[in-house]
């Protein structure tokens, strides 16, 4: 029997066809804010049986398609218990949220803790500031070694942003430098959410995006 997830979130439009537990094929789009015509656009690319069971979730757009839809933490129990892992906590890494979730014994999720409305330490933002430094999601994987991270104001996200500015201009950074320094502040955000969260020690599992950046995962573990 088969099965298609939708996901719509604030940055991308995920799909993943399923015979039964099985993954058949997934794929990611960005949206840029047009929805329907880049899920026209992935689906058509891909092989569908007709007929085939839907549902949808994510932030953005989930209410404006006429399938069953439901909320992202059900998905996320749902995944839970189909890879069996045992963790206690899930951190969630979109292009506008940032969310962690506790897990219980059985994989369900007891409490979650978001509600941070500052952008400096979202994906999107993070995506906006190498559009500035005229860089890609490809090109952090090929800066320089001797790279070094800077102490940046990341009160607020004009802060942050004037900040880079100023120390690309003057001559005081290099973008590999601002790229560091923003996955470090980045990181910074999720291990204070994990501390309101009283996980201090255990197995945590990171999803989204955002983990397309080794440098916010090294970040993190050294946490």
């Amino acid at each position: 029997m088969y099965s298609l997830g939708i996901n719509i979130g604030s940055s991308n439009v995920k799909a993943a066809l399923l015979e039964g537990p099985r993954v058949v094929w997934s794929a990611v789009e960005p949206h840029e804010g047009n929805f329907p015509d880049t899920l026209t656009k992935l689906l058509s690319g891909c092989d569908l049986p007709p007929g085939v069971q839907t549902l949808t979730t994510g932030t953005e757009g989930r209410h404006l398609l006429n399938i069953h839809s439901v909320i992202e933490p059900l998905c996320i129990e749902a995944a839970l218990q189909n890879r069996k892992d045992s963790i206690d906590a899930l951190v969630s890494l979109g292009g506008e949220d940032l969310v962690v979730y506790t897990i219980d014994s059985q994989n369900k999720i007891i409490t979650s803790f978001s509600g941070n409305k500052c952008a400096s330490g979202t994906g999107e933002f993070f995506k906006q500031q190498l559009a500035r430094m005229n860089m890609t999601l490809d090109d952090i994987h090929r800066i320089p070694e001797d790279c070094r991270v800077l102490k940046l104001s990341s009160r607020c996200s004009v802060f942050m942003k004037s900040d880079c500015t100023h120390r690309l201009n003057k001559g005081e950074a290099r973008t590999g430098d601002i790229v560091l320094s923003l996955s470090d502040v980045m990181a910074v955000k999720v291990a204070d959410f994990l501390k309101r969260a009283r996980i201090e020690k255990g197995k945590v599992l990171l999803t989204g995006g955002v983990t397309q950046n080794p440098y916010i995962l090294r970040f993190i573990r050294e946490r």
